[in-house]
């Protein structure tokens, strides 16, 4: 047991009112160096956001080294789950323990290894003597899991500020002891969204059927229960809005306590918490209630499968990094920013090195320009691609698709994740997609200065990090519509011979070129505004050499059976026209953003490449984690997952 001292709710409050402001000087710096750069302001997008909140937390600009982080995940069983309103036995809260620390084989294990974070695991109120016999479990015990909601308190005021100190003390010894600037804290607990739906109908006075989600994907009758339930606790308690200790206290969690406090510590040690799903967010709310200026030290990841947490972003007027349907607590959207903000932080600090490193930097950045040769294509060459393009491989997708379904989460839980594992599979026709190789691939028009070496700063960190090598193909004015295609379709064909994923961006030292290209093609919510037969007419010499060079490089990826990222708006404007006129491309497409992400960073190359790296994670998650028999954790007892998952 742990042997902290009981803490009065006065000396908690006393606490986390010393919690300091934001350091509006470093924000100030990361301000500075970014307008110094030659890259326009709003071309950074959330990366600056990313940047100035993690400065503006950690009261520093000089980020010498990348974030050290923690995936923190806090573990308590809920007497509520007795009323039935889970897929999955009580039991799993200590299984999914051992999976973590014994079997190291659940999600939150394969994304802090993603991102290089350190996995803290502690509980705070699991329902099994057995806890104790796990290996590396931080012990923060209050009782073995709380009091049924549905019949009164979840438990008392004096618990409910011993998990908040708890997780507020957590925080403090990891950035003591380790180091760690950036919290990404996930949780475990059967019937944990339960609890958060109440906390979130109650502090943000809305009904159940707007906060209650499916949680573990229940079934439509088990999803009725879980409703009545959520209903039930509310009325059985009462909990007061204005008061979010009785709010934890009567409707909440030992874990989520432990998690609100955690964001408190963290902000208390000057470090920085990404959310990320649900719980993470109903525990913010909490947090929040008791120490408003906790907004400055938070960052949104993505926005969940839960409507629940929808509210409550929009509570904190956060809009979300990512959308990618993502189900499960366990640090994985925040993982995927944390990671996005390492190489933030890379390029932040490549763009203030002399001109000698960025033109090292530069030339890691094969260049190309179309030969002054002429080419006539006839119509033999499109027939030939057009009638001989693969399908995607169903029996691999369907191999691919059973794993996914019998790894230790809840079914079809990872969202996006999962679907591109299976296409990836699909793609290779290898059911377990592993060391694919990428490329990035520039389009652009030859101009007499060269790259931008901010830029190319940029690039390269991204690229670097998910090992892409990266190639810029120029055009020039004199050439012709099939002298493009052709130099795009033998990018696409070299490139695709030896990678599986071609990322495919435009580039132009001044962005403002393909946003004019991209809003010739198409409005502002992606909608096509050209007849997809004679689209290419209607846009100017330039850009339909651009076009007709972009088009000749999805062809003979495609050709090839490889992966394509869509890179920037212009690019998947394009890849849709291509797609009505070859229907047989759109299975091997990954439009970025939209509908994935949401960060409106203009910079050639930088979507893409976090792509790449949202195909790393899919990849991981396909061969890294384990089963539910491989980690002997319980299988799912009602909706989709019964019976499948074995």
């Amino acid at each position: 047991m742990t042997n902290l001292p009981i803490i009065e709710e006065k000396e908690f409050k006393s606490l986390i009112a010393q919690i300091p402001p934001k350091d509006t000087d470093s924000i100030a710096e990361v301000e500075k160096v970014l307008a110094s750069s030659t890259i326009k302001r709003e071309d950074f997008g959330a990366l600056r956001f990313l940047l100035k909140k993690y400065a503006g937390a950690t009261g520093s600009a000089a980020f010498d080294n990348p974030p050290i982080k923690a995936v923190t995940l806090c573990c308590a069983d809920h007497g509520v789950a007795k009323e039935n309103v889970s897929a999955y036995p009580p039991e799993t809260t200590l299984h999914m323990v051992g999976n973590y620390l014994i079997s190291h084989g659940s999600a939150a294990n394969v994304f802090a290894d993603f991102t290089r974070a350190h996995l803290c695991v502690a509980d705070l109120g699991i329902n099994s003597d057995k806890a104790k016999e796990i290996p590396g479990l931080i012990d923060f015990h209050i009782a073995s899991g709380t009091n049924n909601s549905a019949q009164g308190p979840a438990m008392t005021r004096e618990q409910a500020i011993k998990s908040l100190y708890y997780g507020y003390t957590l925080a403090k010894q990891l950035h003591e002891q380790q180091g760690i600037t950036l919290f990404l804290p996930g949780e475990m607990g059967i019937s944990n969204t339960t609890a958060s739906a109440a906390i979130t109908s109650a502090i943000l006075k809305e009904s159940p059927e707007h906060t209650t989600g499916r949680g573990t994907n229940i079934s439509d009758e088990r999803y009725k229960t879980k409703l009545a339930t959520v209903a039930k606790i509310l009325s059985a308690n009462k909990p007061d809005a204005n008061d979010p200790i009785d709010v934890l206290a009567k409707v909440g969690g030992f874990e989520l306590g432990a998690i609100a406090g955690l964001m408190l510590g963290a902000a208390a040690s000057r470090s920085l918490t990404i959310l990320d799903g649900f719980n993470s967010s109903a525990a913010a709310l909490i947090a929040l209630r008791l120490a408003p200026v906790l907004k400055d030290y938070l960052v949104p990841s993505h926005r969940a499968g839960e409507q629940g947490q929808h509210l409550i972003l929009k509570e904190m007027d956060f809009t979300p990094l990512m959308d990618l349907n993502i189900k499960l607590g366990e640090a994985i959207g925040s993982s995927l920013v944390a990671d996005m903000l390492d190489a933030a932080i890379r390029a932040y600090n490549n763009i203030q090195k002399d001109q000698t490193a960025k033109e090292l930097m530069a030339d890691s950045i094969e260049n190309d320009v179309i030969p002054d040769i002429a080419i006539t294509l006839t119509d033999k060459t499109f027939d030939y691609y057009t009638h001989t393009m693969p399908s995607l491989d169903k029996e691999a997708m369907e191999r691919c698709q059973m794993r996914l379904d019998n790894l230790s989460k809840p079914i079809y839980s990872l969202g996006v994740i999962e679907q591109i594992a299976a296409q990836l599979s699909g793609i290779t026709s290898n059911e377990l997609p592993n060391d694919v190789s990428k490329t990035m691939l520039f389009i652009g028009m030859k101009k007499d200065i060269p790259m931008d070496r901010d830029q190319a700063a940029f690039v390269h960190s991204f690229a670097s990090q998910t090992g892409a090598d990266s190639i810029a193909a120029y055009l020039t004015e004199e050439r012709t519509q099939m002298d493009a295609f052709e130099f795009g379709r033998l990018h696409g064909e070299n490139i695709s011979l030896g990678n599986q994923i071609m990322g495919l961006s435009l580039i132009d030292n001044d962005t403002a070129f393909i946003d004019a290209m991209a809003d010739m093609l198409c409005d502002s919510q992606g909608n096509l505004t050209l007849e997809a037969s004679s689209f290419m007419t209607q846009l100017p010499p330039e850009m339909q050499l651009v076009a007709s060079a972009v088009l000749g490089a999805m062809i003979a990826a495609t050709h090839n059976r490889t992966m394509i990222i869509l890179g920037d708006r212009a690019v998947t404007a394009l890849a849709s026209y291509a797609a009505q006129l070859v229907p047989e491309i759109q299975p091997f497409l990954l439009p970025i953003e939209p509908p994935l992400y949401h960060l409106a960073v203009k910079i050639p190359g930088i979507t893409a490449c976090t792509g790449m790296r949202l195909i790393d994670a899919a990849i991981r998650t396909v061969n890294d984690m384990k089963t539910f028999s491989e980690a002997q954790v319980a299988t799912a007892n009602d909706g989709p997952g019964a019976g499948r998952q074995i």
